[in-house]
């Protein structure tokens, strides 16, 4: 009889303020196979590891992948470097979840600006993950996108208005800008399918916390000012320009599998194509979504894929993704 997902939190580090880790396992999982390391979407400045999409918890639930999400500090409390160290100490927790401590071969990934962090393992840590999955992502802020004064708003944010969150104090995500993207195991049977008599609680969705969506005005507000690459700094997010002249960091570089919504509004499409294109049909596969806008499968379950299910022809490309993720990772273990 198929075990039920559960859901454990552990503590990381302590980089001027705790860094949890969700793990979402059955309880007969192997000890000995790849960990899915997964960091939240909310460009930087919001968001919460309690988002993570249905569709991506059943694919780790299917292959007996432990699916962890983790926190990280946000800016601009923190720059590249901060970032850095959070994904290293969650990369660093995720590969000693063998047995004894023992080491265990990862994989990254994440959504929107999460992905960001789950390409900075790829390009500065040792060894490097099996894939990484990029689920409508920035895995660089080194692209004209972020260096154009994009206006997302009908006006610009001022920095009045942003002002109180530049100067708060250090803090993690911890204010899910979507809720109705906030995971549950209850979401899921035993085995994985979908609860179809899941509910969520109408008070969960407008619950706050204890910090302000409005937060997430600071996305708008540096896109426009073009500060992302300032704050996040090129020595820490090299680009991928590098691909051209450097064969040996390139041969290094994990399978690189990329869904992206070809009518995304919140981060160019040609971010990621231009990754894919540079990394090269060797070590990067790119699923277009055709007219899908930001996230498109955040609250997506598998069964939504299915034939005739509504929307299934957008789930397309993630079923694709899926499919080459398994590969790759096939091929390593």
């Amino acid at each position: 009889m198929p075990l039920p997902l559960q859901k454990a939190t552990r503590l990381v580090a302590v980089h001027d303020v705790p860094l949890d880790c969700d793990i979402y396992e059955a309880a007969d999982y192997p000890k000995s196979g790849p960990v899915f390391l997964f960091f939240h979407s909310g460009g930087l400045v919001v968001g919460d590891r309690s988002m993570v999409p249905p569709w991506l918890v059943q694919t780790c639930y299917k292959r007996q992948w432990p699916l962890l999400s983790a926190s990280y500090r946000l800016l601009p409390q923190v720059f590249g470097n901060g970032l850095l160290d959070d994904a290293k100490a969650a990369y660093d927790f995720a590969r000693s979840l063998g047995v004894g401590g023992a080491n265990r071969h990862v994989i990254v990934g994440g959504a929107s600006a999460g992905v960001f962090l789950a390409t900075l393992i790829a390009h500065h840590l040792t060894p490097k993950p099996l894939a990484l999955l990029s689920i409508c992502g920035i895995p660089t802020f080194q692209h004209p996108f972020f260096n154009s004064s994009v206006l997302l708003p009908p006006d610009p944010i001022t920095e009045e208005e942003v002002e109180r969150y530049i100067t708060e104090p250090v803090s993690i995500g911890k204010s899910p800008y979507s809720p109705e993207a906030v995971f549950s195991t209850e979401m899921l049977l035993p085995g994985g399918a979908k609860n179809p008599n899941f509910t969520r609680n109408p008070i969960s969705l407008r619950k706050g916390s204890d910090q302000d969506l409005n937060r997430g005005l600071l996305y708008d507000y540096y896109l426009y000012e073009n500060m992302f690459p300032i704050l996040v700094g090129s020595s820490v997010d090299p680009g991928f320009d590098w691909t051209a002249t450097d064969a040996e960091k390139l041969k290094q570089w994990p399978i690189t599998i990329l869904i992206q919504g070809d009518a995304d509004d919140a981060v160019s499409p040609e971010v990621c194509s231009s990754v894919a294109e540079k990394l090269g049909t060797g070590k990067a596969v790119y699923c277009e979504a055709k007219g899908q806008d930001h996230l498109f499968e955040k609250t997506k379950f598998l069964e939504d894929a299915l034939p005739g299910a509504p929307g299934s022809k957008a789930m397309t490309a993630v079923l694709k993704a899926i499919n080459e993720l398994g590969n790759a990772v096939t091929r390593q273990t």
